[in-house]
């Protein structure tokens, strides 16, 4: 078959014998199209050339279907293993339903300096709405998005309760890990955790210490180095023989700090990441952890940022909704025999 250059909607739905109707619903409303048929549709304008205006469809729709996802400069990088894993499920998800997404760094102090963030697409109408990847106190982006009227919804659990937001249940992840813990025999459990400022850290922290009133909480572990630096001093004191901590590589220290102190995992030492990530089923011993639910943030978050897209197209009062979900400890051989099993003689380093 002799492909089309440049085609346009009608030659494309009998390049791949739909109707009309069908190729505009796969480019308006995907969601209403089978999976099978969209992929056919879409394949077919792969080859015959067929490319939408988007700004053009934006005029006439008062929609791209484009969404800005916002970094903030977390911690001092914009990237992590949480983010890229949850990127990837956004990504995903988006794609499915017919929605493009463009990931542009910003700063939630001063974001209005920073010419490379996606805040002129939002202002140019060339983006529809918007996802803030993590929760920032004082964020002066939200303010921004409030003002305009800009459809967003934020990754994270923040404290006002005015944000449409959709996380985890931070409490919850303090709380199931410390118990988890408690409930294998551990008894001296240490959290590592992120910087005192974050309300995420907050709730884990009070959930952690319902849960383990003795608990010992050690905050500003950022990192794999700080965490190696916490680890080594807690065993050289003999004060932890179990370490609870928020996940990305922060682990990496804790296990180079036990190997140098003569500490084996778990039989000496057990350990607890708050994140689940696919590096946790590759470390040695694999590192349990509390276990979260990518897909589904990912598809609350979009669904949330829909919603909102399409009361603001019809003009309907929106309600700000915020969608905590439960996490599940997930265990490997890094809590896998408990903390009251026999020891073995410790030799520590100086």
């Amino acid at each position: 078959m002799v492909e089309i250059q440049k085609a346009n909607m009608m030659q494309i739905a009998e390049h791949c014998g739909v109707s009309l109707k069908t190729v505009s619903r796969v480019l308006n409303h995907p969601e209403q199209v089978s999976p099978k048929t969209r992929e056919a549709v879409r394949r077919s304008m792969e080859q015959c050339g067929f490319q939408v205006n988007l700004l053009a469809k934006g005029l006439k729709q008062n929609r791209t279907n484009i969404i800005i996802v916002f970094l903030d400069k977390h911690n001092g990088d914009y990237m992590n293993l949480w983010r890229s894993r949850m990127l990837k499920y956004l990504f995903r998800y988006s794609s499915g339903i017919g929605l493009k997404i463009i990931v542009s760094p910003s700063d939630s102090h001063g974001f209005l300096e920073d010419e490379t963030d996606g805040f002129y697409l939002l202002s140019s109408g060339i983006a529809d709405g918007a996802i803030l990847l993590e929760y920032m106190a004082e964020d002066q982006r939200v303010g921004y998005l409030k003002r305009t009227g800009t459809p967003y919804v934020v990754l994270g659990q923040p404290e006002e309760q005015d944000i449409p937001a959709v996380s985890l249940d931070n409490f919850d992840v303090g709380l199931k890990g410390g118990r988890y813990l408690k409930e294998k025999g551990f008894k001296k459990i240490c959290y590592l955790t992120n910087d005192v400022g974050f309300y995420s850290t907050k709730l884990r922290v009070g959930g952690f210490l319902e849960a383990v009133p003795e608990g010992r909480v050690i905050y500003g572990v950022r990192d794999a180095k700080t965490a190696y630096e916490r680890t080594r001093e807690l065993l050289q004191a003999g004060e932890a023989d179990c370490i609870f901590t928020n996940g990305d590589d922060r682990f990496l220290g804790i296990y180079r700090a036990a190997a140098e102190c003569g500490y084996r995992i778990p039989q000496d030492l057990g350990v607890l990441s708050a994140d689940d990530l696919a590096v946790n089923e590759e470390a040695y011993p694999s590192l349990s952890s509390l276990g979260q639910d990518f897909e589904g943030l990912a598809e609350n978050c979009i669904t949330v940022l829909q919603s909102l897209l399409q009361k603001r197209q019809s003009h309907e009062s929106v309600a700000h909704n915020q969608i905590f979900l439960p996490s599940t400890i997930i265990e490997r051989e890094s809590t896998g025999i408990t903390g009251t099993e026999e020891k073995t003689d410790k030799t520590i380093k100086e």
